[in-house]
C-alpha cells in the first residue's frame, strides 16, 4: 500500500471504528442486567427486606456482610451492561471484566456461605450455584463467540 493509499484509507475509515473482536451483541447486556437484578434483590433481602408476591411474602434476613458485596457486584454488572447496551461495538472488554468480577465475587460468596456455620444454607448455595452457572455461561460465550467480519 502506498503512502497515498494509506492516507485515503484513513480518511474513509470511521475515526472511531472499533478494533476487530471487540463487539458484543446487545442481548448480552440484557442478560447481564438480569444477573445484576438478582444481586440487587439478594442485597435488599439481606438488609431485612421484604418482597410481597401477593400470595406470600419473602422475608429477608439482616446480614449486611453479604448485602454490601452483593450490591457492589451488582453495580459492576450494571455498569458493564450499560456499556454493552450503549456501545456494543466497543464493549467486549467491559463485559468480560464485569462478568469475571462477578464470578470472583460469587465464588467468594459461596466460600463464605460454606464456612459461615449457619444451619440452613441450601437456598444460599442454590442461588450461588445458579448465578455462577449463568455468569460462567455468559463469560464463556463472550470469550469464544465469533464476531461477524466487518466489510
Amino acid at each position: 500500500m502506498t503512502n497515498g493509499q494509506r492516507q485515503a484509507h484513513k480518511l474513509t475509515a470511521a475515526p472511531d471504528a472499533p478494533a476487530a473482536g471487540t463487539g458484543v451483541p446487545r442481548p448480552f447486556g440484557l442478560f447481564m442486567l438480569a444477573e445484576a437484578a438478582t444481586l440487587g434483590i439478594a442485597s435488599y433481602l439481606h438488609r431485612n427486606g421484604r418482597i410481597s408476591l401477593g400470595f406470600t411474602v419473602i422475608h429477608g434476613e439482616h446480614f449486611p456482610r453479604a448485602s454490601l458485596p452483593e450490591a457492589i457486584i451488582g453495580a459492576v454488572l450494571v455498569l458493564g451492561s450499560a456499556i454493552v447496551l450503549a456501545a456494543p461495538a466497543r464493549a467486549r472488554r467491559a463485559a468480560i471484566f464485569a462478568t469475571s468480577f462477578a464470578i470472583f465475587g460469587v465464588l467468594a460468596g459461596t466460600a463464605f456461605v460454606l464456612i459461615s456455620g449457619r444451619p440452613s444454607i441450601a437456598i444460599d448455595l442454590t442461588y450461588h450455584g445458579v448465578l455462577l452457572a449463568a455468569l460462567v455461561s455468559t463469560l464463556v460465550t463472550l470469550a469464544v463467540r465469533p464476531l461477524p467480519r466487518r466489510r
